[in-house]
């Protein structure tokens, strides 16, 4: 979410939230805590107690909100107006691309969905997904088959994808996936005739259904979902294309977001193999041919053997192994081993933990200052902000890496360091393979030709827990480089640009989880004080937190709790933004408690965080609890409420129901199979299309809507049964000149057209609310 977002009229200006007197005055905060626990607190509007509990000298705001707001208050919220709900997608989309593994990997094991779809719903335009196709050479797929182990089902899943030509293998990141996925298109085909079909956009299976005829050639295609769900009717659609053009298709898919027995027997669980039959086969391949090259004159074949074996079975090994990451880190702890054949056993613990602390010695590596350069013994502060920005923004294009380098090296590092004299600048000494050691780049950045693996290029690490190390001794082990980072940090998430944004907020997420009392009391609290894009950022980082070390939920939690009893405004949108986060759809119930009382404030009526983060909930899984809970919203008696609920339907009126059905609303097809939902969605489409500040942008809507339904049949006889109940009195007169209005522009719209010629059917006239257009005034019309 930036800076402008819709909470006032349509047509207003946006403006940044400006601070009030009170607001500008520093809080007192008390000494940190000697033992970061949930109780311990931060500062003074803090949690005290696990439960959320605000400290004694908080003044906790009214449990009820008063509806009523005082010329005083208006003038005073006046000034922290805040615009423009369309940065929603946006944001969501730059959450989705920017989301580390542990980020997703914790949200598929609490079932919140954190990468949920997120399509703003476009009609006419174009929705092509762009993908690229990428050929694995037949030396790397016979590598992958020599040092394959079986997994569980291996047989099952191999005659699965022979008969039908698809499968899915859903599991976790690290299991092994693409190795069985190789070995299983190795069976089918050729080995010279395996591709891998990417995107990084969602949405990918969709387009490979409409683009088949293109994509789809005879051999074998691996396509790797991420964290994107699956759904039957578009596996065997895929599996019937595949056949056609006999090709042969194996999806990865997260488990959790794909559901093996929700799609069978097309689906299978894919389980990581025994790592110590990994580790024998890798270690036995490493030193098969280690003899006749050693220069030692007593090494054998037998000494060879003798060494695994003893590898193999030692309990150090096997417990080591019991706490490895992923397969890929057995194979790397299989090359250091190899290394060690002619070491005594005694230096074993050494090499483990070289192993466990591998890529924070390379990161400290990276960063240090060399003996002599160019510039006498003092590393160029350029190449070293490159290799941090490299680092942290993993993933990303490399124009983001250059810009946020150019902010740490150009903008903010000299205000800390003197340097006599000034370094010269030449601009073709920058060149990337001089700036980023090949140590650091993952081998596949790109390829012996000169072309990219993707495109924009992106900056990819050789290990993205690398990011991790990079971030820990940066904050550890360079005292001086703390005040620059939070520097950094806050300028970057004061940008233009929504992916650097979330990243910066991430890394700050990071950096709690390492040190919560410190980075909470210097960076995020002053965060949650200022604007828009600092507040949203403050609750991305606790959302970060609260994922990179599970044990920091709890900490979290009563962190956004102590937000919620401020009485700063400005801490209570913090907290708001909080709960449309993965540690907000932990607990429902307490989310929609908790964002009802931020409601019923006066000081959020002009922000639409209560409505982002309401919209988030539904689509991350919780459509009936927050349905139910808009629909009470409408009825209460505070006005604010009813607002926040309207706000919500504008968001969520232009999302799609997912990737199978990219043009049929969210809304509507819930609705569609619930009575109950739909009764609810006529009420808040009235209450909207009636509404001073909603009623352009809500009829804008409907007809988009309406178009929709043009070329979706099921939707089409839904709108037709329920629009004309949405227009009845006293909206019939002004529905009859949108749908002629309509009816110019979209001579086509067999929709509009039948709607048209209906007539207009009675409803009951609802109490009018202060903000409604009078009803006298609207039949006039």
């Amino acid at each position: 979410m930036s800076e402008t977002e819709q909470a006032g009229p349509e047509d207003a200006a946006a403006e940044v939230p400006a601070e009030e007197p009170a607001a500008a005055a520093e809080e007192q905060a008390p000494p940190e805590a000697v033992e970061p626990s949930p109780a311990a607190p931060s500062d003074g509007t803090e949690a005290t107690g696990a439960t959320g509990a605000s400290a004694p000298n908080d003044l906790a705001a009214p449990r009820n909100g008063d509806s009523r707001t005082s010329a005083q208050d208006a003038a005073r919220a006046a000034a922290r107006r805040e615009v423009g709900d369309g940065d929603f997608t946006r944001y969501q989309q730059a959450r989705q691309q920017n989301a580390p593994n542990k980020l997703k990997r914790s949200a598929v094991a609490n079932g919140s969905g954190s990468a949920f779809y997120a399509e703003q719903l476009i009609l006419g335009g174009d929705n092509g997904v762009e993908t690229q196709v990428l050929s694995v050479s037949a030396l790397l797929v016979a590598q992958h088959l020599d040092s394959h182990q079986e997994v569980e089902q291996q047989a099952q899943m191999a005659a699965r994808l022979a008969a039908q030509h698809i499968v899915v293998l859903a599991g976790q990141p690290g299991s092994g996936r693409q190795s069985t996925a190789l070995a299983l298109l190795a069976g089918c085909c050729p080995d010279d005739r395996i591709k891998i079909l990417h995107s990084e956009a969602p949405g990918i299976l969709q387009t490979l259904c409409r683009r088949a005829d293109e994509l789809l050639t005879p051999g074998g295609f691996v396509v790797d979902l991420d964290n994107q769900p699956l759904k039957l009717s578009t596996l065997e659609t895929l599996g019937h294309l595949a056949r056609k053009h006999r090709a042969f298709l194996v999806v990865l898919g997260e488990l959790g977001r794909v559901d093996p027995d929700r799609l069978r027997p097309h689906a299978f669980e894919h389980r990581r193999p025994a790592l110590g039959q990994v580790l024998a086969v890798h270690l036995r391949r490493l030193l098969a041919g280690h003899p006749g090259a050693c220069p030692e004159p007593d090494c054998t074949t037998e000494h060879t053997v003798a060494f695994t074996a003893r590898m193999l079975e030692s309990q150090q090994v096997q417990r080591t192994l019991d706490g490895a990451p992923s397969v890929r880190s057995v194979v790397e702890f299989a090359e250091l081993l190899a290394q060690q054949i002619h070491s005594e056993d005694t230096s074993l613990s050494d090499v483990i933990g070289q192993w466990r602390g591998r890529l924070r010695r390379l990161a400290k590596q990276l960063l240090q200052v060399p003996a002599e350069t160019s510039h006498g013994p003092v590393l160029d502060p350029h190449r070293q902000a490159f290799r941090i920005a490299y680092a942290f923004f993993h993933g990303l294009p490399l124009s983001d890496v250059f810009e946020a380098g150019a902010v740490l090296s150009a903008t903010v590092l000299p205000r800390y360091e003197t340097r006599e004299p000034a370094p010269t600048n030449h601009v073709f000494e920058r060149e990337l393979d001089q700036l980023i050691p090949q140590e650091m780049r993952a081998s596949g950045d790109a390829m012996g030709d000169g072309r990219t693996d993707d495109n924009p290029r992106c900056a990819r690490l050789v290990d993205e827990e690398l990011m991790h190390a990079v971030i820990e001794v940066v904050w550890h082990d360079y005292d001086s480089l703390r005040d620059p980072m939070r520097e950094w940090l806050t300028a970057l998430v004061a940008g233009p640009l929504e992916r650097i944004r979330v990243r910066a907020a991430h890394i700050a997420g990071i950096l709690l989880s390492h040190d919560f009392d410190s980075v909470y009391r210097d960076l995020i609290r002053h965060w949650a004080r200022k604007s828009t894009a600092y507040r949203q950022s403050a609750a991305l980082a606790l959302e970060m937190a609260a994922a990179h070390d599970p044990r920091m939920v709890g900490r979290v939690r009563a962190q956004i709790r102590s937000w919620l009893s401020s009485p700063r405004w400005e801490f209570q949108d913090s907290a708001a933004r909080a709960y449309g986060t993965v540690v907000g759809a932990q607990d429902v119930a307490d989310t929609l408690w908790a964002l009802r009382e931020l409601g019923t404030r006066p000081e959020l009526a002009f922000s639409s965080s209560v409505a982002f983060s309401m919209s988030w909930l539904y689509l991350a899984g919780a459509p009936g609890p927050t349905a139910d809970a808009l629909d009470r919203w409408l009825a209460s008696d505070n006005d604010h409420l009813a607002k926040h609920a309207i706000r919500t339907l504008l968001i969520l009126s232009r999302y799609g129901a997912g990737p199978d059905r990219r043009d049929r609303p969210v809304l509507a097809d819930t609705a569609m199979t619930d009575p109950d939902r739909a009764e609810a969605l006529v009420r808040l489409w009235r209450h909207a299309l009636m509404g001073q500040d909603s009623s352009t942008r809500a009829w804008d809507l409907l007809r988009r809507w309406l178009l929709a339904a043009d070329a979706d049949k099921e939707l089409a006889a839904f709108l037709e049964v329920l629009v004309p109940r949405i227009w009845a009195r006293p909206l019939a007169l002004r529905a009859g000149f949108y749908l002629g209005m309509w009816a110019g522009r979209h001579p086509d719209s067999h929709t509009i057209r039948h709607l048209r010629d209906q007539p207009p059917e009675e409803g009951p006239l609802p109490a009018p609310r202060p903000d409604d257009t009078p009803y006298e005034e609207e039949t006039a019309r």
